[in-house]
């Protein structure tokens, strides 16, 4: 009787130790990733519905980890055919697609002796890469029509803007610069039809350019005001 006592009470303590070694693992495990769903950002910049140019775009993050940094995008903006109709003065369309990858870092949490400002602990700053395609046709009594791709850098800063009762919005400030490699005709509008001036082959120009600049309005489960924190510990 005494040692089925004792084999009982040793197998209540190996089945609880079974359940709490389990426990902490499912909490370790839910502390060192982030939700399917919050791993998502749904984009849209405000400039270019200013300009009557549509637009959306999706990022993710790489990892599920919490320590990731990284992300990648694809936004698209799209408000028309870009053929060139011989019988409009006025014609402005764009159909621009692009993929991007980003950085993100946060502002050091340590505050420094001596240190005048608080540290925007709200902000997250960004920096990454980009390529994408675009169409255009853009006249006013005179102007240019064709396409290129595109390549360069992208950078920027985003702050939670509105708090929702799932998830919440952010303002997206940043800037793209990029290599143009384009094909283009010059147009003019006289006489009440288009006529095409001069033709430009396939070339690269000289010096990079501006290719978006963002107001944008993010969407995400997770306002970034709680993303991107985590840091690995060095020892």
């Amino acid at each position: 009787m005494f040692f089925r006592r004792v084999f009982t009470g040793l197998l209540i303590l190996v089945c609880c130790f079974q359940v709490a070694t389990a426990q902490a693992a499912r909490e370790k495990s839910q502390k060192q990733t982030i939700p399917f769903k919050e791993r998502w950002a749904f984009r849209s910049n405000a400039v270019n519905w200013v300009g009557l140019m549509p637009n959306i775009g999706v990022e993710y993050d790489l990892s599920s980890s919490v320590y990731n940094k990284w992300t990648l995008g694809i936004s698209a903006t799209w408000n028309g055919n870009t053929d060139v109709n011989f019988d409009q003065k006025i014609q402005q369309r764009i159909n621009d697609y692009r993929i991007e990858a980003r950085k993100h870092v946060k502002p050091s949490l340590q505050i420094r002796p001596g240190q005048k400002r608080m540290p925007k602990f709200w902000r997250t700053y960004y920096w990454g890469i980009y390529a994408g395609y675009t169409k255009f046709n853009l006249m006013w009594n005179k102007g240019v029509a064709g396409d290129l791709f595109q390549a360069g850098v992208t950078g920027g800063w985003e702050v939670p803007l509105y708090q929702c009762k799932q998830g919440g919005l952010d303002l997206d400030l940043g800037l793209s610069i990029g290599m143009l490699y384009a094909e283009y005709g010059k147009y003019r509008f006289a006489d009440g039809k288009t006529v095409l001036t001069e033709e430009k082959g396939r070339h690269i120009l000289p010096y990079p350019l501006p290719t978006e600049i963002r107001v944008g309005i993010v969407y995400r489960f997770n306002s970034i005001k709680y993303k991107y924190t985590k840091t690995k510990t060095k020892y």
